[in-house]
């Protein structure tokens, strides 16, 4: 048996193995159980996680040109943030997070009880299945919202322009947001796995998986280890594409998939060009 076949063979095994994750699930059920049973620990998870995740690209861009070896990835190379749009961006995920995440999460502590853990961890297909299925769902819904945001001039100037105050896309720009937007996006990636009855675990792993693909979306860097460069077919759009639609907003409105600009003719593939106001 060659290595293809053996690791196809191994493969199969960990997807057909339903009790793989069991031993993760119950270290962490009765480890810290009262940690993951508060209403607060979805939003500590997603909320360490976005900036945990946005540090490697800060340092990315705080070195420059000291990285050639990363500034050849740049899509963009001749635009980085200053320190000045990086403080604005961090101001207003600040205040973002003090004035709407955190009166949020108080409420969620005080009024819903704590989650129960259920014995039984997903099977890894379960696991990858609502990971995918959520992702999917979620690229559905946020296309719809931010087509009409940039259709209806009423709804773009109001919630969603602040968004596009920089046409060349960083990694603290993910969360450079209105208010509105930052509550719908929290709205359907608390809600959307409840939709799918997923379990728990599965939850958190798209929770956090979500939040580094919206990163990389917007970190302006193309690297070889891209999700888009790992999915083939083009199936999906990754950071070139959303630096695309920094510059021509009127393109690539799906967050992560390609598959619903494709259908409605509001795809563009890269290139550099000059950004559209």
């Amino acid at each position: 048996m060659d290595f293809a076949d053996t690791s196809i063979d191994l493969w199969m095994r960990c997807l057909g193995n339903d009790s793989l994750l069991q031993p993760l699930w119950d270290s962490l059920r009765h480890n810290y159980t009262d940690y993951l049973r508060s209403p607060l620990f979805p939003v500590v998870l997603t909320v360490s996680s976005y900036f945990l995740l946005c540090l490697p690209f800060l340092v990315c861009d705080i070195m420059g040109d000291r990285w050639g070896w990363v500034q050849q990835f740049k899509i963009q190379p001749s635009r980085r943030p200053t320190a000045s749009t990086l403080l604005h961006c961090a101001g207003v995920t600040l205040r973002n997070h003090v004035f709407l995440v955190l009166p949020a999460s108080v409420a969620q502590w005080a009024w819903r009880p704590p989650v129960d853990l259920p014995d039984q961890a997903p099977s890894l297909p379960e696991l990858i299945a609502g990971v995918i299925g959520n992702l999917l769902l979620f690229d559905f819904q946020y296309f719809i919202w931010h087509l009409l945001h940039h259709k209806i001039r009423w709804l773009y100037m109001t919630f969603h322009a602040i968004h596009h105050n920089y046409s060349s896309p960083f990694a603290l720009a993910t969360q450079c947001l209105g208010g509105w937007e930052l509550v719908t996006v929290g709205f359907w990636t608390t809600l959307n796995p409840v939709i799918l009855r997923c379990h728990l675990l599965t939850t958190w792993t798209f929770m956090v998986l979500h939040v580094y693909v919206s990163i990389e979306d917007h970190c302006g860097y193309d690297f070889p280890w891209s999700t888009s460069r790992l999915i083939p077919f083009g199936i999906y759009g990754g950071p070139s594409k959303h630096d695309v639609h920094h510059q021509k907003p009127n393109s690539n409105f799906a967050p992560h998939f390609s598959h619903w600009d494709k259908i409605f003719g509001t795809h563009a593939d890269f290139s550099f060009c000059a950004a559209v106001k």
